[in-house]
């Protein structure tokens, strides 16, 4: 196990841990279906405030369609729920050598959870999970950020949050959390243990230099050990050094 400057990966659900498809085959078209599950409608069905039935009601007659055709269309894009199996083993192996407090934060009802948690071959991978139907917030909104880090007492610098939308990232980067938009499984894993791997190497570069006598004085109190400063400036600087370097490329 190694250690790391990172200790909490927060990982949003749809098309990171699993996928589906909007393809319904149903008379509700892909394009609409779209629209729909970006709409206010599905905005305030995702934060709980309403009921399923009521959800498919406004749906259908915002979109001129029956209650009946969203509720197939809906049944029709739960059966494509499709675990990300490479993915979903990534997460495992890396709470494992990280030793990573892994918490699920995502933008979903309380009846596709209850269906896309029994995806998972062992949801203890999970130390905790936040479902916007749950919580009545939903991302990108800094409250439902704020909830999440104050009940699992989160330290915004030592946690890296992956989305598949960048609107939510960025939301996260506000308040200080480590970023990653997913673009694909492949690209998401590398970059994850990249991540973590840079970290756990400035982490050794610490203790090294804290073996050796490192120290640290705040105005005229008396100098204390510290261990966790230098891993800071470290990553700084490293940062600033891999942003000038492709700046200049």
């Amino acid at each position: 196990m190694s250690i790391s400057l990172y200790t909490t990966l927060i990982l949003d659900l749809g098309d990171v841990l699993f996928h589906w498809s909007p393809v319904t085959r149903s008379a509700v078209s892909a394009k609409d279906l779209k629209k729909m599950i970006s709409s206010s409608i599905w905005s305030e069905y995702e934060r709980g405030f309403f009921s399923e039935e009521c959800c498919c009601e406004k749906l259908g007659h915002a979109y001129n369609y029956s209650t009946t055709d969203i509720r197939e269309a809906m049944a029709v894009v739960r059966s494509s729920f499709q675990l990300d199996e490479s993915m979903y083993s990534a997460v495992c192996e890396l709470k494992k050598a990280y030793n990573l407090q892994v918490i699920v934060m995502s933008n979903m009802s309380i009846p596709d959870y209850a269906l896309v948690r029994n995806l998972f071959p062992d949801e203890t991978v999970f130390d905790e999970v936040f479902i916007s139907g749950l919580v009545g917030m939903r991302k990108p909104d800094h409250q439902y950020f704020r909830h999440v880090l104050e009940e699992t007492r989160i330290i915004p610098l030592s946690a890296i949050f992956v989305d598949d939308k960048l609107v939510n990232v960025e939301s996260a980067q506000s308040l200080g959390i480590k970023g990653l938009v997913r673009k694909n499984t492949a690209d998401t894993i590398c970059e994850l243990w990249a991540t973590l791997d840079h970290s756990a190497k400035l982490c050794q570069q610490v203790f090294y230099a804290a073996s050796k006598g490192f120290s640290s004085t705040v105005a005229e109190v008396n100098s204390f050990d510290d261990d966790w400063s230098p891993v800071q400036i470290l990553d700084i600087d490293q940062t600033t050094y891999d942003d000038n370097a492709t700046n200049s490329t």
